[in-house]
């Protein structure tokens, strides 16, 4: 008969108490990562919470607090459908006091049957954001280190040719667009969450200056309608707005606008920017292009988009 020796059976016992305290520790780890996750204290004492409001309905779904693509102020249009099948491609800088957010954006838009109507998207795939501690608490965000990253909505849109190269009429399009509720990071502020629509009329008309050169003044009116996190306002609706003038010189087109909405409840909800774009093609299938963007009313952002557009087919 074979006896252990003492000493082998303390070991065995000290190895296996230490695995047992190694693992007790590790479950309760485990279990307060949630716990940590879940530690807004800090927000709750900013904004003194009352203990039975949601947290959503302390943050304000109106542009002048959030970010930059959360509600931006939709494309003015011309009153021409894009009837070429493209894929735009940028990147995309926005600076302001206290948020600086750079992203990439892509713009698809495909002709359905006939030069009289298309179909476009519009995404944000991806977004990197920087706010400071003022901003933060601004916006009742509860991201505590005011940084991240955050997914974009997405921007399904029919346009319909209602005229075009009439000799006395304006060339005049008409406009559906839904917005999803596809982008994230609500609790820091970037996106609502929330799904929402706009349709737009917009009317122009080229006049040729000389044989390459010509102007193109147009206005766009429209209605913009998102959902709300409030009890008195469950949506906000807006009056949507545009006008300006495109500079076309061969192959380059000089686009400059003025544009924004009016939203009924008045918080925030009410932007005005200034867009100047440039649009070059190279050869048959490619573009560059490039915008700037100046918010001058409930959009506190300057703005900077350079890509390049490709011809997806004939």
């Amino acid at each position: 008969m074979l006896i252990k020796h003492p000493r082998g059976v303390k070991c065995a016992v000290q190895r296996r108490n230490q695995a047992k305290r190694l693992g007790t520790t590790l479950l309760l780890l485990l279990a307060l990562l949630p716990l940590a996750g879940q530690d807004f204290a800090w927000w709750n004492a900013v904004h003194d919470w009352d203990g039975t409001t949601p947290w959503p309905n302390y943050i304000t779904l109106t542009p002048a607090f959030l970010g930059p693509n959360a509600l931006p102020v939709p494309e003015v249009r011309n009153g021409l459908l894009h009837s070429i099948p493209t894929l735009q491609l940028a990147g995309e800088v926005h600076f302001s006091r206290g948020d600086d957010t750079q992203n990439a954006w892509l713009d698809l838009n495909l002709p359905l049957f006939s030069d009289r109507a298309s179909v476009s998207l519009q995404y944000v795939p991806l977004e990197y954001y920087r706010m400071d501690v003022a901003t933060r608490d601004l916006r009742a965000a509860r991201d505590f280190d005011g940084k991240g990253t955050a997914l974009g909505d997405v921007y399904l849109g029919t346009h319909i040719q209602l005229l075009r190269d009439h000799a006395r009429w304006p060339d005049v399009l008409l406009t559906f667009t839904l917005r999803t509720a596809s982008g994230n990071r609500l609790s820091a502020a970037r996106f609502t969450d929330t799904p929402g629509y706009y349709f737009d009329l917009s009317v122009g008309k080229s006049y040729a200056v000389t044989k390459k050169v010509s102007l193109r003044p147009h206005l766009m009116l429209g209605f913009y309608a998102w959902q709300t996190y409030r009890n008195d306002y469950f949506q906000n609706d807006a009056l949507l707005y545009g006008v300006g003038v495109d500079l076309e010189l061969g192959k380059m087109t000089v686009a400059t606008a003025l544009g924004g909405y009016s939203g009924y409840i008045g918080q925030g909800d009410r932007p005005v920017v200034y867009r100047l774009g440039v649009e070059t093609r190279r050869g048959a299938r490619v573009e560059y292009l490039g915008r700037v963007e100046w918010g001058l009313r409930d959009f506190p952002y300057r703005s900077l988009r350079v890509g390049v557009g490709l011809r997806l087919w004939d």
